[in-house]
């Protein structure tokens, strides 16, 4: 199994020192980020669609083998609108040609629950931007029912395994997959901020332990042979705690020998004679 780790974003002011070398230019983060990772996750996706020609530019600041996810827009996961949904995956199509596409990521509020009609919406965005691999981030908890591994499996959707606080109207934490896919996204665990409003939600060090059962978990299930791919992304990224929680466990699932292979990043693109 094939473990892309990475950060849900990589264009973060306060980084620039502590992580990425003093100076580092605002057009120069992804390629510095590409250095130390495979894989990100683009969140400003949610506000706006990308266009074919603003993800062309951000594929050619990467080298080959380096990858994305883009996260729906909010007009499909919050408004029920499907207006932004056509570029949207035009621009997911071209990095799908570009081979830098892991996969795309829905998130739906709290307010969001189970009912038929959301099932109905969800199977919609689905169908709307296949081939490409959807992967759904539920919130409420009315969501984690008996049937939801068969009903995503037949719509084509995976679901987000979710690292939250303990709290009781919440899709619980733990390992989710579907479709041979696994797809996490650490937030935090501190329930008193959750609700607080802003980065206070996402301001949140892993512990040794946590890392480490993340690892124990994914190495089960490279070792039985569940999934064939695994998209983690840690989201706490206050200060420079996602950076070294993702580096983190990289370096605990590197440690053990298995079927478990973290995907590294990939060589800096060699220059040409021809190059300015």
């Amino acid at each position: 199994m094939d473990i892309h780790i990475g950060t849900a974003g990589y264009s973060y002011p306060a980084w620039v020192g502590p992580f990425y070398p003093p100076g580092t230019r605002p057009a120069a983060l992804l390629t510095e980020y590409a250095r130390h990772f495979a894989a990100v996750e683009i969140n400003n996706t949610f506000h706006r669609p990308p266009t074919v020609e603003q993800v062309t530019r951000m594929a050619g600041r990467v080298p080959p083998g380096f990858g994305f996810t883009l996260k729906v827009p909010r007009t499909a996961s919050h408004d029920r609108s499907a207006a932004d949904l056509p570029a949207f995956k035009l621009a997911a199509d071209r990095l799908a040609e570009l081979g830098q596409l892991l996969g795309l990521l829905v998130q739906v509020a709290e307010s969001y629950h189970d009912t038929p009609a959301n099932r109905g919406w969800l199977a919609e965005i689905a169908a709307a931007l296949r081939p490409h691999s959807l992967a759904t981030e539920f919130r409420h908890r009315s969501w984690d029912g008996p049937d939801l591994p068969t009903w995503t499996a037949a719509a084509g959707l995976d679901v987000v395994s979710v690292s939250v606080p303990a709290i009781p109207s919440l899709f619980p934490p733990g390992l989710r997959m579907s479709n041979r896919r696994v797809y996490a996204r650490l937030h935090s665990q501190n329930a008193a901020n959750w609700y607080a409003g802003g980065p206070a939600r996402y301001d949140f060090d892993y512990p040794d332990a946590v890392i480490r059962k993340w690892a124990g978990v994914l190495a089960a299930v490279a070792a039985r042979g569940e999934a064939d791919v695994a998209l983690v992304f840690f989201n706490n990224c206050v200060g420079v705690q996602a950076v070294e929680n993702a580096k983190k466990l990289a370096t605990v699932l590197g440690e053990t020998a298995g079927a478990a292979r973290v995907v590294p990043p990939p060589p800096p693109a060699q220059a040409t004679l021809f190059e300015a």
